[in-house]
């Protein structure tokens, strides 16, 4: 604003003040004698000539009584505490319903409201995250506003960054300790809100930005036991913006940075009387990138660092900032970070608490929008599945994924698909993707055929799934449909976009399901391997073949054949002109009977087929042999029944020597490598899918012949003394 003083902090443990609109001048003009001589000398890093932006990935004004439905907000829950319920709510009358809606003491028209985190009340907590993370690796530019008034100082608002998994882009789903923790931190034992034991943090939070006006985040119990305290960490510091780093459970949450050089800064001024007095204008840059970065607004951030620039309600502005933390090996499950050691995907909110001493604690005017423009991610679905869900039943889900428009995706796009507790993935396919098994409860399939248009869509997805859990198993409960519609989420992501998250599923209406299903053949051998060709009414639109027994049908545990993508193969199924179900290589299975069961969309039929166990196979008869050169050619009689290959064993002077393994259903074979003049008997054994068959009676006796000499006395290499063959 015009006229304002300005003082920077630039890293941690530095503080210094310069004229108004100075932050791109080499010279730093001192306006206050409180200032050391030190940090007075200490130079502004000159900007980059040009400005970047990139589009905005979220925005939320807040002030009216509903949140924007385009960049949705989700309220987590708070940790065990004094406050059992999120205190966050809209200011503007006429606001109801689930999620974020109105306060119960609302007084301003929509329009002129604000996101109340907490009112005056003690022992309060209120949090928001907007509902799908961000990617962090080309930099994040973030803007809001606070308004901390009305009551005794206490305790304040942060702004709270998490890693979350790139393939579960949701917040974390429970915020951090209250009180002198701001939602953020940890707390340590015997510190409020904490007993006997310590109380975790923010699940993998990564950065806290805490307008701290009654102090307690500077204290040193709001981090774990491993951390150093700098200058500015170690008591109660009122009145201060600090900035804490990676934690989760009860390790790390270490203080990074400050607006107080030492224990001994005196406080700014971050509470004002009413909420038109008490206006601070936050800025938050995160740069991850090599190179430095000038904000729109003109603040600078040095490469691969972080910068909170925000203005007291004296007008003077301040910049707190300092390297961006390597996160240490272990604290983040795998795959969650860039090779530099940075989260790949960010999710953000706001959270303030009180205690025994309060203040009305507010935001608005959020903004966030990257350095670069960036994809951004689209997917929706619907479900199919029978109105009465038992063990068993089918669950089909059409995944629509897509790129919005803007900017088009260069990266490979994976879709992971989480249906409902008692709902398991079996299996998944659509044209260019390529899926994983299933894993922990969901599937992923991952599309390379880049790039992806800005404003299409990509291929369609098709996961099928299968219910466990309902009225036909014991001690289980049923699942429903609404169920289906409420509980299944399905994400789309890349290494660059902002990913996308649905986690309400329309429901389709399943065709009528397919019957007087019958297979051909109707039995084949345990290892498998045939073709199966399923016929019967219904079968257009086939999405998945399980075969297994009732019961592995009704566990999930089933053999899952998709769609073939590109013809028969084994592990797959195709259709053929007439419709018919084609299984080019049906799977292996324990004898007996099973079902081989036909899916569509949510509708299943199913055809009887039978593993036949088969005996083991008798001995070959009449083995003989024939002499060659140094070889004999051996024939024998298949015994009767399956073979699938047979073991041929030479004896030289009667000792056994290496066998010959030979697949198919021989009958005769030539048997070379051996030693001239010396005799030679043969067995032969069968094999088929029962295992090994008894040996045959030895072959008579053969004597292989040398070979044949050259002409010129018979030595193919001449050495002194002797003659070696070639």
């Amino acid at each position: 604003m015009s006229g304002e003083r300005t003082t920077t902090v630039r890293w941690p443990w530095h503080r210094r003040r310069h004229a108004a609109g100075s932050v791109a001048a080499p010279a730093v003009a001192v306006v206050t004698a409180a200032v050391t001589a030190a940090a007075a000398a200490l130079q502004l890093i000159a900007p980059p000539a040009a400005l970047a932006q990139g589009n905005v990935l979220f925005a939320q004004g807040f002030h009216g009584n509903v949140p924007d439905p385009a960049y949705p907000v989700v309220l987590p829950a708070l940790p065990s505490g004094p406050a059992t319920t999120n205190a966050a709510c809209l200011t503007a009358t006429g606001g109801a319903g689930p999620g974020l809606h109105s306060c119960a003491d609302a007084a301003d028209p929509p329009g002129a409201g604000a996101l109340r985190l907490t009112g005056t009340g003690d022992y309060l907590t209120g949090g928001v995250f907007a509902a799908t993370s961000v990617p962090a690796p080309q930099g994040l530019d973030v803007r809001f506003n606070t308004y901390q008034y009305g009551g005794t100082g206490a305790d304040g608002i942060a702004f709270v960054l998490a890693a979350v998994d790139p393939a579960d882009p949701r917040p974390p789903g429970t915020l951090g300790q209250s009180g002198g923790g701001l939602g953020y931190s940890m707390a340590q034992a015997g510190h409020p809100p904490a007993g006997p034991v310590d109380l975790p943090g923010l699940s993998h939070a990564y950065l806290g930005v805490g307008l701290d006006v009654y102090g307690s985040f500077s204290a040193s119990w709001p981090q774990g036991r491993d951390c150093a305290d700098p200058p500015f960490i170690g008591r109660r510091m009122p009145g201060q913006v600090v900035v804490r780093g990676p934690g989760d459970g009860t390790t790390g949450y270490c203080g990074l940075a400050s607006s107080a050089v030492n224990l001994e800064s005196p406080p700014l001024n971050l509470e004002g009387p009413t909420r038109a007095d008490s206006r601070v204008p936050v800025q938050v840059l995160i740069n991850p990138t090599g190179t430095a970065h000038t904000s729109g607004t003109g603040a600078v951030v040095p490469a691969r660092s972080f910068s909170v620039v925000f203005t007291d309600l004296g007008g003077v502005q301040y910049t707190v900032g300092g390297p961006l933390p390597t996160v240490p090996a272990g604290l983040y499950p795998p795959g969650w970070l860039t090779a530099e050691g940075t989260p790949r995907q960010l999710a953000f909110g706001w959270v303030a608490s009180t205690g025994a001493a309060t203040d009305v604690h507010e935001i608005d005017d959020v903004t966030v929008t990257g350095f670069t423009d960036v994809p951004v991610l689209g997917v929706a679905q619907t479900a199919y599945a029978p109105a009465t869900l038992a063990p068993g039943a089918p669950v089909t889900y059409l995944v629509r994924p897509s790129v919005a428009a803007g900017v088009s995706e260069t990266r490979p796009v994976t879709v992971v698909e989480t249906p409902p507790a008692g709902v398991v993935p079996i299996a998944a396919a659509g044209e260019g993707w390529e899926c994983r098994p299933p894993a922990a409860g969901r599937i992923s399939c991952t599309n390379a055929q880049t790039p992806f248009p800005a404003g299409r869509p990509l291929p369609p997805l098709t996961v099928s799934a299968t219910v466990t859990a309902g009225r036909g198993r014991a001690g289980a409960l049923a699942v429903t449909p609404d169920d289906i519609r409420t509980g299944s989420v399905v994400v789309a992501y890349s290494d660059d976009a902002v990913p996308a998250v649905a986690t309400l599923t329309p429901l389709g209406v399943p065709p009528a399901p397919p019957s007087g299903l019958s297979a051909t053949p109707a039995a084949g051998p345990p290892a498998g391997g045939g073709q199966v060709v399923i016929a019967g009414s219904g079968l257009a639109g086939a999405t998945v073949v399980r075969v297994g027994t009732p019961e592995q049908q009704q566990a999930g545990t089933a053999v899952a054949l998709p769609r073939c993508p590109a013809g028969p193969a084994a592990g797959c199924f195709t259709q053929d002109a007439s419709g018919q179900v084609v299984i080019a290589a049906m799977p292996p299975g324990a004898a007996g009977p099973v079902q081989i069961t036909v899916v569509t969309l949510g509708a299943a039929g199913s055809a009887a087929y039978t593993y036949q166990a088969v005996a083991p196979p008798g001995a070959p008869r009449a083995v003989s042999a024939v002499a060659a050169e140094r070889a004999a050619t051996l024939t024998w009689v298949a015994p009767a029944g399956p073979v699938t290959g047979y073991v041929v064993t030479p004896f030289r002077l009667g000792v056994m020597q290496r066998p010959w393994h030979l697949s198919g259903d021989l009958t005769g074979v030539t048997v070379t490598g051996l030693d001239a003049g010396v005799p030679y008997t043969f067995t032969v054994t069968a094999l088929n899918d029962s295992g090994a068959g008894p040996r045959s009676a030895a072959s008579a006796a053969v004597v292989p012949g040398p070979v044949p000499q050259p002409p010129g006395g018979g030595c193919a290499v001449h050495r002194p003394g002797r003659c070696a063959r070639r």
